[in-house]
């Protein structure tokens, strides 16, 4: 196997999961997703990114439902201050991860609200000649396998040829 200048980012909220694609030598079109490395935003789960209490927050800015309640508007900006602070640090990763690199490609997979905060530093951060594709879908619970065959549906990866396993 050999590896390629080609890596995934999948990210939510709490946790940053880097892959890297490798392709079987004896079959050039059998590429598989290599978990790397796993940045986890501890702040984020300390304070309640992952509970349901977050949902009925977010529910309560709705309009119709009504103002919202000041430390529920404090406890959100919070949470996207620690969101914000974790996007840079995964740009930040995948600079490093990419220094060297004058070509390639970065695919960056991540919840909607979290892919808009990532982009700009990452744009910033990366090297001119590295294409990046971005993906607004929360795939940080699926396995490399499963990654890599959501990708290619989406066509953000090349698809597995018929009988590669």
């Amino acid at each position: 196997m050999q590896k390629t200048n080609a890596c995934i980012v999948v990210a939510d909220g709490g946790r940053a999961r880097l892959f890297v694609a490798v392709v079987d030598d004896a079959a050039q079109d059998r590429m598989n997703l290599v978990e790397r490395e796993c940045l986890v935003n501890s702040d984020y789960r300390a304070h309640g990114g992952d509970s349901p209490a977050r949902t009925k927050s977010e529910r309560m800015t709705n309009r119709q439902a009504g103002d919202v309640h000041p430390i529920d508007a404090r406890r959100d900006q919070h949470r996207l201050e620690l969101e914000r602070r974790f996007a840079r640090e995964i740009a930040q990763h995948l600079a490093q991860f990419t220094r060297g690199w004058n070509h390639g490609s970065v695919v960056l997979v991540a919840e909607p609200r979290l892919l808009g905060l990532v982009r700009e530093p990452l744009h910033k951060a990366l090297h001119r000649d590295v294409e990046l594709k971005e993906l607004a879908k929360d795939y940080s619970h699926l396995t490399a396998a499963e990654l890599r065959e959501h990708l290619a549906l989406n066509r953000m990866i090349p698809p597995r040829v018929s009988g590669a396993r």
